[in-house]
């Protein structure tokens, strides 16, 4: 049977965490253990989670002394899992729960073709069910900046086809793809990994495939327009200019400048309309860093925010 280690990402999720940790345990898959990389959370969200889970419980953990982020922290448990001998790393964050048949149904996929790299679900809203957030995302370039509610697929192929993205709250990698393409980048920190991990992937000639059968509920979607915090503001302002500069060709730039431009227009007129300056300023400052080049958890220029 398939081995699959499970990365739960936490930090400071309480009952969200808690939520989606009984849904792993609740897989019908059975060759598969769990490991909670704790991003550095608060000492009470340690113990509580310490005294649901005590040793054998099911649950390893790994905590860490300083929160290294969405891409950081993934990265920890996917070798670690790899090295505990998985075949296939499904990563999951606190804000989503698996529905008890969603990691066979990814398995069975998985092994459909050894071309496969990625496997993505069906994500549904954990408040409204029958409101799909993703069956797939189409990841292209010189659309990074273009809204994903416009782009996202509507319908595909059943039982499973394939999709040029998927959403970072769940999906399973192989193997051969982590040790073909990498894992996530660590610069980026938050947001934007898993489109650069996609494209990344489909750049090694890996397939990245959507399983809608698979279900996966998720309480965490925020776009430019809702949600921000400053350092989340920052950080997509930024992390949209690292992308556009790492994977940008001439061409692309055609369409990535204007709507970039036009995407943080929009972000700075709402918030500015809210009396939300924090997040003007963020916004600026994560615009700035983008263009400089900068990179990394906390620069300056974001804590600043």
């Amino acid at each position: 049977m398939t081995r699959v280690g499970i990365v739960i990402l936490s930090w400071n999720g309480g009952a969200q965490t808690l939520a989606c940790i009984e849904s792993a345990l609740a897989q019908t898959h059975r060759d598969r253990f769990i490991l909670v990389v704790d991003n550095a959370s608060a000492a009470s969200e340690r113990q509580t989670l310490q005294a649901h889970y005590p040793d054998g419980a099911g649950v390893e953990f790994c905590w860490l002394e300083e929160n290294r982020g969405y891409a950081g922290g993934n990265n920890v448990g996917i070798a670690a899992t790899l090295a505990r001998g998985a075949d296939l790393v499904l990563i999951l964050t606190q804000d989503a729960a698996l529905a008890p048949d969603a990691l066979r149904i990814m398995v069975d996929t998985a092994a459909a073709d050894p071309r496969i790299g990625i496997v993505g679900p069906q994500v549904v809203d954990a408040h409204d069910r029958a409101r799909v957030l993703s069956i797939g995302e189409r990841v292209h370039v010189g659309l990074l900046c273009v809204p994903r509610t416009l782009l996202r697929y509507r319908r595909g192929t059943p039982p499973w086809y394939d999709v040029s993205g998927v959403l970072g709250c769940a999906f399973v990698l192989t193997r051969r793809c982590v040790e073909d393409a990498g894992c996530f980048d660590e610069s980026l920190f938050a947001y934007y990994e898993e489109v650069d991990l996609c494209l990344r992937v489909r750049r090694q000639g890996f397939r990245i495939v959507c399983n809608p059968q698979a279900v996966v509920s998720h309480d965490g979607m925020r776009g430019f327009l809702a949600g921000f915090t400053p350092l989340s503001a920052a950080l997509k302002a930024r992390n949209l200019l690292q992308l556009m500069r790492r994977w940008g060709r001439p061409l692309d730039w055609l369409v990535l400048l204007p709507t970039y431009a036009m995407l943080l227009a929009g972000s700075l007129m709402l918030y500015a309309a809210r009396g939300r300056l924090d997040i003007v300023g963020a916004l600026l400052r994560g615009t700035v860093a983008g263009m400089r080049g900068r990179s990394g958890p906390l620069p300056t220029a974001l804590r600043a925010s």
